[in-house]
C-alpha cells in the first residue's frame, strides 16, 4: 500500500484539511474505536505482472469480506484503499476474529494459482481514541494501525497493547462464576486456544512514533494456530559464513594440510568484508568430512552460508572444487573449479584463494538481491535487507535504486537504535544527486543530514555515519572544509575504514590537494579488496588521479571501473577528462557520447551547478574538458 496516496493518517493534517479549528463544529465526536487495517502484500508486483487477474481476484475478495465476513463480526468498512481495507469494529474480539477469517478467505482463494500469484494479507489492529463522523475515522490511532501492519508477515495480524488488553478483558468474561481473571491468568489460561493465540513481539519501534509500541502477533484459536514463528529483529544484520577446511581427494600425506591452507586464505580475505561475519577455522575444523554438514554447521555455529570443497594435488599443481550453499536449506548457490599452485597458497596474497573469496562474496550479494525480488518484504531477514539495499543502491537502473529507499525504511523500522541503516539512507541521497536524479537539492540535503544525525545520535563514533555526513556536506551542501573534517573524524575513529579514506580522498581531489587525494583513495582500494562495488572505489580513485594530473592512471582506473559498471555516468566523465588532457579527442568525444546517453539533459552548466568544486581550479578545468569533448553548454 502506498502510504503517500492511500490515506492521510496524520491527525493534525486531516483535521486541518477536513474540519478546521473546531472539529465538533463539523459533526465530529471523539470516541474509542477499534480499527483493522488489512494490506495486500506485494500488490505492486502482482499488479505489474498479472494486472487483470489481480484486480479481478481482489474485487472478489473484497466482495467476500463485505458480504460475509464483516456482517458476521459486526464490522463496518470505512474505506477501500485500492490494495487494502480499513474496517471499524465495536470490540477487539470481533476485529481479531474478522482478521483471521480474512486470512482464511485469502488462503482459499489461492487454490489453483502458482505460488508467485498467491494473495497474502497482513493486518494491523489497534484500539484508540479517534475523531469520527458518519463517513470516516481520523486520527493517530489509524496511523498506528498502519505502522503495526508493516510488522506483519503474510497471513499475520499485529495488535497494539491496548487492543491486546481489551482482548484479554473479553476472554476474562468467560471465567466461571466466582473466579477472578487477571492479566497473568488471562495470558496463561485463556489467550491460548480459546479465542486467539497471542505472541509478544516486545517493544517495536515504528515509523513516526517517538516511543516504542508494545505489539503482539495474533493467531486464531486452534490446537495448531496459524501463527508463524517470531522474527527476531534483534539479530545481527550481517550474515555469517563458515568456511570448512577442504577435503583431500587423495591419501598423499604430503598434501593433507592443503585443505587448511585453502580455508585459511579464503577466511583471511572474507574477513575484510565489512558486511559479513566469518567463523574462525578453529571452529569449523571439527565439521570436516561430516555427513549432513550444512545442517550441523547451521545449528551449531548459527551460520547463514557454508563454503565447502575438495582438492586434488599433483606436484606443485592443485585443482580445487568449491561449493557455497545456504545453510537453512542446503541449496547450492555457487560452485566453481579452479586451479593454482601449492606455492601460491603459501603466499599472503594468494591469487587462488582471493579469486574464490571474491566470487563467494559476489554470490552472497546476488543471492540476497534475488531474495528481495522474490519474497514479500516482511518475510525477509534483516541481513537480506542490508545486503540487498547496498547492492541495489549501486545498480544504475533507476527503478532498482529507488526501490532501495523502501528497503532502508524497513531496516530503520526494525533496527531504529542502530546507526548503520540511518547512515546508509544518508548515502542514498548522495548517490541520488551524483546520478542526476535529484528533484529538490535543498530538501534532500536536509533529509540526508537528518539521516546522518540520527545515525550519530545512536553512535557518535560510527565511522560510516561520520564519513557519509562528510560526503553530504561535500555534494549536497558544497561545504568542502566541513566535509573533510567529518571524514578525518571517521578515519580517526577507525583507521581501517575504507569508505572514510575514499571520501576524504575525493574531497581532497576537489580541493586540489592532489598528492593527499591519491594517497587516500589508493589506501581505500587496498582496504576494500572484496567490496562488491569495486567500480565505485575505482571511479573515485580515478578522480583523485585527475587532480594530480596523472591522466594515464586516471584512464586506467576509469576503464577498470567501467568494466565492472558501464552505467555509471560520472566514470565516463572522468574518462572524458583524462582523454582530453592526453589529446585523444576522438576517444574523448566517444566517451562524452556515453555520458549524454546516460544523462541526456546534462550540460556543462548543469554539471557545474551540482559539482562542489565548481568555483575551484579543478572544477573549472574539468568543465572545460567536457565542453571540448562536445558536452553542450547552457541549462
Amino acid at each position: 500500500m502506498d502510504e503517500g496516496s492511500a490515506i492521510r493518517l496524520d491527525e493534525q493534517t486531516i483535521l486541518s484539511d477536513h474540519v478546521g479549528a473546531n472539529p465538533a463544529s463539523r459533526g465530529l465526536v471523539r470516541e474509542k474505536v477499534v480499527v483493522l487495517l488489512v494490506d495486500l502484500v506485494e500488490s505492486v508486483r502482482l499488479m505489474q505482472q498479472h494486472e487483470h487477474n489481480t484486480i479481478h481476484r481482489w474485487t472478489d475478495f473484497v466482495g467476500t469480506v463485505t458480504r460475509e465476513i464483516l456482517p458476521r463480526h459486526q464490522g463496518v468498512l470505512v474505506k477501500s484503499l485500492g490494495d487494502g481495507l480499513l474496517v471499524r469494529f465495536e470490540t477487539v474480539l470481533n476485529a481479531a476474529s474478522a482478521a483471521h477469517a480474512m486470512h482464511r478467505a485469502a488462503a482459499r482463494q489461492n487454490a489453483g494459482f502458482p505460488s508467485d500469484q498467491h494473495f497474502h494479507l497482513r493486518a494491523g489492529l489497534n484500539a484508540a481514541f479517534a475523531w469520527c463522523d458518519a463517513q470516516d475515522v481520523y486520527g493517530t490511532g489509524i496511523n498506528l494501525a498502519a505502522r503495526l501492519a508493516t510488522l506483519a508477515g503474510p497471513g499475520e495480524t499485529i495488535a497494539g497493547m491496548s487492543a491486546y488488553m481489551e482482548l484479554a478483558a473479553a476472554l476474562a468474561g468467560l471465567g466461571q462464576p466466582g473466579e477472578t481473571i487477571g492479566n497473568a491468568a488471562a495470558r496463561d489460561a485463556l489467550t491460548n486456544g480459546i479465542d486467539a493465540t497471542c505472541e509478544d513481539l516486545g517493544d517495536c519501534f515504528l515509523k513516526h512514533f517517538d516511543m516504542p509500541v508494545r505489539a503482539y502477533r495474533l493467531g486464531p484459536a486452534s490446537p495448531q494456530p496459524y501463527l508463524t514463528g517470531r522474527r527476531d529483529y534483534g539479530r545481527p544484520m550481517a550474515p555469517t559464513i563458515a568456511v570448512v577446511p577442504f577435503e583431500a581427494r587423495s591419501d598423499t600425506r604430503a598434501y593433507l594440510d592443503v585443505g587448511n591452507l585453502i580455508a585459511d586464505g579464503v577466511i583471511c580475505r572474507l574477513s575484510k568484508a565489512v558486511n559479513l561475519k566469518v567463523v574462525s577455522r578453529l571452529s569449523t575444523a571439527a565439521f570436516r568430512n561430516r555427513p549432513d554438514l550444512a545442517a550441523q554447521v547451521s545449528d551449531v555455529l548459527n551460520a547463514t552460508y557454508v563454503l565447502t570443497g575438495s582438492y586434488v594435488a599433483d606436484g606443485d599443481r592443485v585443482l580445487v572444487s568449491a561449493e557455497l550453499c545456504q545453510a537453512s536449506n542446503n541449496q547450492v548457490i555457487w560452485a566453481r573449479r579452479s586451479s593454482g599452485s601449492v606455492g601460491d597458497l603459501l603466499a599472503p596474497d594468494s591469487e587462488l584463494t582471493s579469486r574464490i573469496a571474491q566470487e563467494v562474496h559476489t554470490a552472497i550479494f546476488e543471492t540476497e538481491v534475488e531474495q528481495i525480488r522474490t519474497q514479500p518484504l516482511p518475510c525477509l531477514e534483516s541481513y537480506s535487507l542490508l545486503l540487498g539495499s547496498i547492492a541495489l543502491m549501486h545498480r544504475s537502473n533507476k527503478q532498482d535504486f529507488l526501490q532501495t529507499r523502501t528497503l532502508l525504511d524497513e531496516l530503520i523500522n526494525r533496527h531504529n537504535r542502530m546507526a548503520a541503516p540511518h547512515a546508509l539512507l544518508g548515502n542514498w541521497f548522495i548517490l541520488r544527486l551524483t546520478r542526476g536524479w535529484s528533484e529538490d537539492r535543498v530538501q534532500e540535503a536536509a533529509e540526508a543530514l537528518r539521516a546522518t544525525r540520527a545515525a550519530l545520535d545512536r553512535d557518535p563514533s560510527d565511522a560510516l555515519a561520520l564519513a557519509t555526513e562528510g560526503f553530504v556536506h561535500c555534494h549536497l551542501l558544497k561545504d568542502l572544509e566541513v566535509a573533510r573534517q567529518r571524514c578525518d573524524q571517521a578515519i580517526n575513529v577507525n583507521p581501517s575504514h575504507a569508505l572514510g579514506w575514499l571520501y576524504r580522498g575525493t574531497i581532497q581531489a576537489f580541493l586540489g590537494q592532489s598528492d593527499a587525494a591519491v594517497e587516500a583513495t589508493r589506501r581505500a582500494l587496498e582496504l576494500s579488496p572484496l567490496d562488491p562495488h569495486r567500480y565505485y572505489f575505482e571511479s573515485l580513485g580515478a578522480t583523485a588521479e585527475l587532480s594530480a594530473h596523472r591522466y594515464e592512471s586516471a584512464e586506467r582506473l576509469a576503464r577498470a571501473s567501467l568494466a565492472l559498471n558501464r552505467m555509471h555516468s560520472s566514470t565516463w566523465r572522468v574518462l572524458t577528462i583524462a582523454l582530453v588532457h592526453q589529446g585523444r579527442m576522438d576517444e574523448a568525444r566517444e566517451a562524452v557520447r556515453n555520458v549524454r546517453h546516460l544523462e541526456p539533459n546534462l550540460t556543462v552548466d548543469s554539471y557545474l551547478a551540482r559539482m562542489p568544486n565548481a568555483d575551484l581550479d579543478t572544477g573549472r578545468d574539468w568543465a572545460r574538458c567536457l565542453a571540448a569533448a562536445g558536452l553542450p553548454r547552457g541549462r
